[in-house]
């Protein structure tokens, strides 16, 4: 048995399931000036800062 068949056949017999297909969602506009890398960023930044009180906190 190969690595692809292992992925097509369970060992019970029964096909694997089909994979899904990838989830594609849209981008909602933003205003002028604005741009999703900056708001990742914020994200990004913010999760710095939270992770820096945790460990501070600890």
């Amino acid at each position: 048995m190969t690595i692809n068949e292992s992925a097509t056949v369970r060992p019970d017999g029964t096909p694997a399931p089909a994979p899904r297909p990838p989830v594609v969602t849209t981008m909602p506009r933003l205003g002028r000036g604005v741009c999703w890398r900056d708001i990742v960023r914020e994200i990004e930044l913010d999760e710095l800062e939270r992770e820096a009180r945790m460990k501070e906190a600890a």
